[in-house]
């Protein structure tokens, strides 16, 4: 029984494992593209009141490494709330795509692809490590299972 859980199993560890990769890559992907844009292409584009670019890329850069020990701990939960975080991550760069002329509209529209690729791979993540820990079984039908068992049998 246990056996044939484990080979059930394998193919949804090979698929997380991959979005896991596939997340891991995008991230250091993003992150090194924030620093092209506040360090290198557009240093003083976000400035205000002569404020350090290391401290903007600071900001941008932290939320997202705080997420890091989960994913590569491989926890459901972790990878779902970064989607959500993600989320505010896309808005601004595609404010920044269309927003600001030249380079820093080409990088915008990089970095907005990239979040989408990483969105995408944490959100199957999540999925595929939220299965594995529920021996494969989804929450929906565990639900209605629960249903069914709670049913009244004299009802009928």
């Amino acid at each position: 029984m246990n056996d044939t859980l484990e080979n059930t199993l394998d193919p949804l560890r090979h698929k997380a494992t991959r979005c896991k990769h596939i997340s891991l890559a995008s991230l250091i992907v993003l992150i090194a593209l924030y620093a092209a844009q506040f360090i290198w292409i557009g240093p003083n584009a976000h400035l205000t009141n002569n404020s350090p670019q290391w401290f903007m890329l600071a900001i941008y850069v932290i939320p997202l490494l705080l997420f890091a020990p989960g994913m590569l701990t491989e926890q459901a939960r972790t990878y779902a709330w970064f989607c959500f975080i993600l989320m505010l991550y896309f808005c601004d760069t595609v404010i920044t795509a269309f927003a600001v002329p030249h380079t820093l509209g080409y990088l915008g529209i990089a970095e907005s692809l990239t979040v989408v690729v990483l969105f995408s791979a944490a959100m199957y993540a999540a999925k595929w490590y939220g299965l594995i820990a529920n021996n494969g079984i989804s929450n929906r039908k565990k639900k209605k299972s629960n249903d069914q068992d709670t049913k009244d049998p004299t009802a009928e």
